[in-house]
Parts: structure tokens; sequence; C-alpha cells
């Protein structure tokens, strides 16, 4: 079924039971249906058609939610826009994928109409106040009919272009089609056939996450599709915050919760954590980055009823992928049959079992390829694979690790170093809060490493300490040359740290 069908069937079937929780106030699954159909016709109105390209620009909140169906509801493209992206950041975008409306907010820190002025495609600003000088959402809302007509939508045809985060540089639109958009939701499902989850992830209607991550990230469609899908019902955040999370956990009875590595380390040193109850959680699943080991078992000490699992996706390989079981959350688990994961070498050759290599992906969860991009295409796909930019490696069980990004390996006089290697021995230090590990060009050696690290509240920790307690731990050339410490690192728009700003900063 498309997204109208869908909405169509889940409020049928849900009728008022909670769909999303915003700001306290809950909605149900016929006003979700009534009011994503009441937008998508007055967006006809105005004149959008299928294959139009449309903006979404907001922080986390329910208006992105109706966004989302009334878009994928017409058949036209949603382009989600990280919110922490600046006027240039968004024109760049709007400009490269050839924008033509964008649903935003007037609390923005520039010009509507200048970004208007510097978009040539751009037709219509739809904002969610109430402001003479933009189409109001709620206008829309209002004035359009709660029963939208078939619109004949090809699975094959384009959903979305998801601008990645651009970690490690500039970001890329990467393209889903109408299939790809109900994928993550059905893996998620297909999670619950393994052996070691069936009584951990149910998947229904009894189900309530906490959407922390922001829904312009490619693994924020699981909000959207498993509403619709299954009856689970989410709690949306504007923004994450580590006390607002643990506060609306208690509150809603959050049961289970998707988020990247950061975001966990900030509860774990929230100092209230303990005042509150995170009985209600059943599963964790960290993603998007490679997690500590032993952070992660801290904070499973919060959750006295909750699992902590791994997985692995991203933009271009439909999240999720794959799932650890809680035994073994050192491995991000074993592969969806939806798609085909392997080891290779950098002249395309299979990897024997545990050696590490580059991962490559191809399969019908693999994305459509990159928007007006040939030649960076040309070298993401080679002989029907994409190829991931993932370091990885598999164990004798097809359980697979990964190691990090093959952009976030240092070569130190010819011996590779891994980062993320380097940011778990620093995390694992009682004084540090948040670590990161880049490489920097060095006459000798052509790269050496350097740490960035944040130390926690309080805390006055000489250098000549950290080094000394690297030394124990580490092989002499993964020894950083450098250390800075900062007052927090820079994060990308879902959570990550930029290892590109880093890269780029002077002290």
């Amino acid at each position: 079924m498309d997204a109208r069908e869908l909405l169509i069937d889940a409020a049928d079937k849900y009728g008022r039971k909670t769909a999303y929780i915003y700001q306290d106030k809950e909605y149900d699954f016929q006003s979700l249906r009534d009011n994503s159909f009441r937008l998508a016709n007055s967006l006809l109105d105005l004149g959008f058609r299928k294959n139009d390209r449309i903006a979404i620009y907001l922080p986390n909140c329910i208006e992105y939610i109706y966004s989302y169906f009334a878009v994928y509801s017409l058949g036209c493209i949603v382009v989600p826009i990280d919110f922490a992206l600046s006027l240039n950041e968004i024109i760049s975008i709007s400009n490269h994928c050839g924008l033509k409306g964008i649903i935003t907010t007037a609390d923005v820190k520039f010009s509507l109409f200048e970004l208007k002025s510097r978009i040539s495609s751009l037709k219509e600003i739809i904002t969610i106040e109430d402001d003479s000088r933009y189409i109001s959402f709620w206008g829309l809302v209002e004035n359009g009919k709660n029963d939208l007509a078939d619109q004949e939508i090809d699975p094959q045809m384009i959903s979305s272009i998801f601008y990645t985060s651009g970690t490690m540089g500039k970001p890329k639109g990467a393209l889903w089609n109408y299939e790809h958009i109900h994928l993550g939701a059905e893996q998620l499902k297909y999670f619950t056939t393994y052996d070691y989850l069936k009584t951990i992830l149910r998947i229904d209607e009894s189900e309530r996450t906490i959407a922390a991550v922001p829904l312009s990230h490619s693994a924020g469609i699981l909000f959207v599709m498993t509403t619709v899908k299954y009856g689970m019902s989410h709690v949306i955040m504007p923004r994450f915050s580590p006390l607002d999370f643990i506060r609306m956990v208690d509150k809603w009875k959050v049961t289970g919760v998707f988020m990247v590595p950061p975001m966990y380390y900030a509860i774990l040193y929230l100092k209230e954590v303990e005042s509150y109850s995170l009985e209600s959680l059943r599963w964790a699943d960290v993603f998007g980055a490679p997690s500590s080991y032993d952070l992660m078992m801290r904070f499973q000490k919060l959750c006295p009823n909750a699992v902590i699992l791994n997985g692995w996706g991203m933009t271009e390989v439909i999240p999720p992928i794959s799932a650890s079981s809680p035994d073994n959350i050192r491995s991000v688990g074993k592969p969806v049959p939806n798609v085909e994961l392997k080891i290779f070498d950098s002249k395309g050759n299979q990897m024997p079992q545990g050696e590490i290599g580059e991962l490559v992906a191809r399969g019908k969860s693999v994305f459509c390829g990159y928007y007006n991009e040939p030649e960076l295409n040309m070298e993401a796909f080679k002989n029907g694979w994409f190829y991931t930019g993932d370091l990885g490696r598999f164990d004798e069980h097809g359980n697979l690790y990964i190691i990090g990004k093959s952009k976030d390996t240092i070569k130190v006089g010819g011996e590779l170093v891994w980062a993320a290697e380097i940011e778990e021995v620093l995390l694992k230090h009682p004084c540090i809060k948040e670590a990161a590990a880049v490489g920097v060009p060095d006459e000798l050696r052509g790269e050496v490493v350097k740490c960035f690290i944040v130390l926690k509240e309080g805390i006055v920790l000489p250098k000549k300490y950290v080094m000394e307690y690297l030394r124990e731990q580490l092989s002499r050339f993964k020894l950083p040359r450098h250390i800075e410490y900062l007052e927090e690192l820079p994060k990308t728009g879902s959570g990550k740290i930029n290892k590109a700003a880093l890269i780029n900063h002077h002290e």
C-alpha cells in the first residue's frame, strides 16, 4: 500500500488511539489521516504535482509528520533539510535539486525573502505560523478536503532526496524511491523473527518510541511509517535534550529508542538521571557510528528492563539493516534479506572471514544513487555493488562488525590506525566525556593522530596524564601527536561528531 492507503487503513484500524505525542498533546490516527489529506489537497490546489520537489525545513514537530504524509500521498519528492543548516547551505541544496516549495517556520535566523530570491525554482514558502507574508500551513490544513483521491504512484518513482549530513565532507543528495520509504519499517519488523529478539521487539500498537533524532534524518522515516503500518506511537522531541529525554521516557512510558552514541553519552553524564525511572524501556538501539561497549553497558544499568542493541544502516542503505543480539553488542548482527553485504579489499576482491575491508552492498535496500552526481555514482557503484565507505569484518557466525569509516582511518608512516579504536580507549577514561581522533598532515609520517577531548564538568586533567594512559593501552604508532581540549565537540544535525569540522579546526 502507498502512504495514502496506509493512512486510511490505520485510521480505520486504530481510530482514536494515540499516534503521536507532541508538546504534551496527543494526536490520534483519525486526525493524522484527516490533517494529512487536507494538507495534500491544498498542495494540489497550489499547483504541486508528481515529482515536484518540496523541502521540509523544520525542527521535529507534528507539522513535520503531516508534511511527510501529505507529500508522499501526492507522489511528490520530499527534500528533508537538516534544521541546523545555514542559509547558504539551504540555498546550495535547493538549487541543486530544483526546489519548488518549502515548508518551514518564520522563526529562522535569516530572511525567507532572501531565501526565495536566491532559489530560482522556488515558487511557494509555507510557514507553520500564521504570517501574512507567507502561506499559512494551518490555513492549508483548515481549508483542504479530508478525502484524497488515489494519485496512482509507481513504487519506482523517486520519493525523497536525503542530503547526507556531511560528517566528512560536502552533503550529497541520496535518492530513495517510493518502495524505499516502506523498507525500514518492514526490516524493523523482520527483527522480531530473530529468536533473541522475539520477546523484546513487539513492533505493534503496544510499542512507543521517542523521536529524538531529527526527522530530517533517513532514520526519521521509521517514526513515520511504523505508525501507520503497525500502530506504533511516538513521542516527538523538538530537539534532543538529555533531561527532556528522560522526563519524556518516564512520563509517556516509552518502550524503545533509536539514538546515535553521543546522545547516550549525554544521558549518562546527566546528574538528574537517577531521579527518573526508565523501567518502561524494553530496548535501546544504538546506530549511526561505532559505539563504546563499556559506555553502552553503563547505559543498560540505567534501564533495568531494557536490552541494548547495536544496529547498522545508512542513508544509502535503508536503515535499519541489522541488529545485534543482546549478548554481543560489539557486533551489529546479521543483515536482513533485502540486502547482501560483503567485505572487499581495495582491488574489489572479497576478503577472507575475519579480515577488515570496505563494506559493500547490493539489493533492494540500496538507494537509487546520488542526485545529479554522475562522477560520484561511478565511484560509489562498481560491478553492481555500492561501496559504503564503512570498514568492517564478519566473524565465523556471519555477524558484522563495523570498524569505522574508510575516510576515518589515519595512515601513520604506512601503518593504518582506526580512529574508532583510539576513541573507545579514551572514552573509558573516568575523566573524559567525549573524544574524537582525526588525522592531520605531518611532513615526516604523512599523517599523525590528533585527539580532541571534552572533559567531564569540573575536571582538570593535564595532557601528559592522557598520554601516559594511552601508552598503556595503544601501540606506539597509534599514539596522538597532538591533543586539544574543547568545551564541546561539533555535531551534525543528526547528532554525530562532525569530523570535517574538527579536521579544519585550528587552535
